[in-house]
């Protein structure tokens, strides 16, 4: 892994590590913060708690399950950003991912043959049968809910165009210091070559189903309103084949 990965890979374990004081951890966290650095998310001690609505960590929980103390204290007053997807996209990186339980979940049998479809094709029907929109580290949460509430998501950004558009945002905000570069950027890599293309009618349907509300977002944010359109991020690396003329055009896409 890089050096900005392995740097993330410590703090995030470190802030997490559930068996030292809180007190330690935060002070930790801050002597491996860099000069005009900010600690957010998953490095605040506090939000590696599990909450008792989703049994995620807060970091990975939309604030409108969040106790109002807790989100008062972090969110309260603040101007909150968050990355927005494109569902077709997002779900083909958890099957690429195959982390298992604790994020995204494993695909093992998919994986081997690198069979996409199959993989969301299941991972929708669980969410709709078996009701677990809150299963794999709450990585299937519709990304609409972060948006909710008293503390949700005020300035979306577009994951399409990912890192470009978060370090606008960083420079529009003067935090010019903060910006990802391509080596600092965290990606999965298995089955490169498969993307939303190779979805078929039925499991794009489901997705479609499941994240109705993303789909909306999309829309009214950035004017992404087209939902037979194939994605993937240019600006990380291994996020999009080599061959991206292969497609399912002819869809019924309402």
């Amino acid at each position: 892994p890089n050096s900005s990965g392995t740097a993330y890979g410590i703090a995030q374990a470190r802030a997490g590590n559930y068996f030292e004081p809180k007190k330690n951890r935060l002070q930790a966290i801050e002597n491996m913060k860099q000069q005009e650095g900010e600690v957010w998310g998953r490095m605040i001690p506090d939000l590696n708690d599990i909450s008792n609505v989703s049994g995620c960590v807060y970091a990975f929980t939309p604030p409108m399950y969040w106790p109002e103390e807790m989100a008062n204290k972090y969110l309260g007053g603040k101007r909150i950003f968050g990355m927005l997807r494109d569902p077709y996209e997002r779900m083909v990186a958890l099957f690429r991912g195959n982390f298992g339980d604790l994020y995204g979940g494993a695909y093992p049998e998919y994986i081997e043959q690198c069979d996409v479809d199959g993989a969301v094709k299941k991972m929708m029907q669980d969410y709709l049968d078996k009701g677990t929109k809150f299963a794999d580290g709450c990585t299937f949460v519709p990304q609409a809910e972060y948006f909710m509430g008293k503390y949700g998501v005020s300035i979306p950004v577009d994951n399409r165009r990912f890192p470009d558009s978060f370090n606008e945002l960083m420079v529009e905000h003067g935090y010019d210091h903060i910006q990802a570069a391509t080596q600092d950027i965290l990606h999965v890599g298995n089955c490169n070559e498969v993307w939303a293309g190779d979805l078929s009618c039925e499991t794009r349907a489901l997705v479609r189903e499941v994240y109705a509300e993303d789909f909306k977002l999309l829309c009214e944010s950035f004017h992404y309103c087209d939902k037979s359109e194939n994605t993937c991020i240019t600006g990380v690396e291994d996020m999009c084949p080599h061959n991206t003329s292969k497609k399912h055009t002819k869809c019924s896409e309402k």
